[in-house]
């Protein structure tokens, strides 16, 4: 399946920004996915959908060698240029461009409710070894209830781009049912923790721009909604120099039987 269009326009063209704004992945979480589906220093691990290789880049000092598997070519580049010990190919979730039971864990940080299918998880369970496995990582958005955030949730609900919809939401929790009749074990129960990113005003407005759906808008509405959110942030936020961000990383993971 080629990458889809809405994701390729909400995340590929703008993979510095992506690459500047996201966070990355706290030490723990990524020791207990490894942990979690048994990989260690001699172990040979994918990153799949690695993006500009946040992940990738806490992975490789950690087992023998990375895979790095992305379908955006912008993200590609930014991934080669920052993750040069990685080894980087084109590739989606269900064409994989491995041999049958080549690697023994793969990961996706981010991103598995873009591709969470049955043709995915069969994809996934062909290139892991038996007794190897899956682990998924999200950074979710854990925004209290003050009213600069009901406000900046308002205008963006108004001004969404149309037509970004991952399949089963992460936050749904229907994802997990693609692992039904599968060829993984029952997902292990989450492993969680906090964390927060500190920025201002701008990199708050310059984060939400890489959500699938504000990236996935058309310049102008884009540039405009920019401006309306930096300007409501402005007004509303208590300390527009010291914004947090904060995030509660989730891990799930499950073995190949």
């Amino acid at each position: 399946m080629p990458i889809d269009p809405l994701a390729e326009r909400a995340f590929g063209a703008r993979a510095d920004d992506y690459e500047r704004h996201r966070p990355g992945w706290p030490a723990e979480a990524v020791e207990q996915a490894l942990a979690g589906v048994g990989a260690g220093p001699e172990s040979t691990v994918v990153d799949l959908a690695a993006g500009t290789g946040k992940l990738t880049r806490a992975l490789v000092p950690r087992v023998a060698r990375v895979i790095a598997v992305e379908p955006s070519a912008d993200m590609r580049v930014q991934l080669e240029a920052r993750v040069p010990e990685a080894e980087v190919a084109a590739g989606t979730a269900d064409a994989l461009p491995l041999g049958d039971e080549s690697v023994d864990a793969v990961v996706v940080g981010e991103a598995f409710h873009w591709f969470c299918t049955p043709e995915a998880v069969a994809e996934i369970a062909r290139v892991v070894r038996p007794g190897g496995g899956l682990a998924m990582l999200w950074n979710a958005h854990d925004f209290g209830s003050e009213p600069w955030v009901r406000a900046m949730g308002e205008l963006l609900d108004s001004r969404r781009a149309p037509g970004v919809t991952p399949i089963n939401r992460k936050q749904t929790g229907l994802w997990k049912r693609v692992f039904d009749d599968s060829q993984f074990e029952p997902l292990s129960p989450p492993f969680r923790m906090r964390q927060e990113q500190r920025t201002d005003v701008d990199g708050l407005v310059a984060h939400i721009s890489t959500w699938s759906f504000v990236g996935a808008l058309d310049e102008e509405p884009r540039a405009a909604l920019q401006r309306d959110l930096a300007d409501l942030l402005r007004r509303e936020h208590p300390s527009p120099a010291d914004v947090a961000i904060p995030y509660r990383t989730d891990v799930y993971w499950t073995r190949r039987r």
